[in-house]
């Protein structure tokens, strides 16, 4: 049977820290990749939109110089 001296419950510390660092790297990791999800749809979202207010803007000129009216 395998003696349970200092030097295994050391490793055996130095195993668990090592296992705890990768678990919170995992789990950072897959915070960035919800993050990087968020800010793509963010952006698709707010291009639709500046799309539909330039198209909004290009509109009204087009009113106020060809057809005379006022905004």
């Amino acid at each position: 049977m395998t003696e349970l001296n200092e030097e295994h419950f050391e490793l055996h510390d130095q195993n668990k820290a090592e296992r705890y660092e990768r678990q919170k790297l995992t789990f950072l990791e897959d915070r960035i990749k919800v993050l990087e999800k968020s800010i793509e749809s963010h952006a698709k979202i707010l291009a639709r939109f500046q799309m539909t207010e330039a198209k909004e803007v290009r509109e009204k000129e087009y009113r106020k110089e060809i057809l005379g009216e006022q905004v």
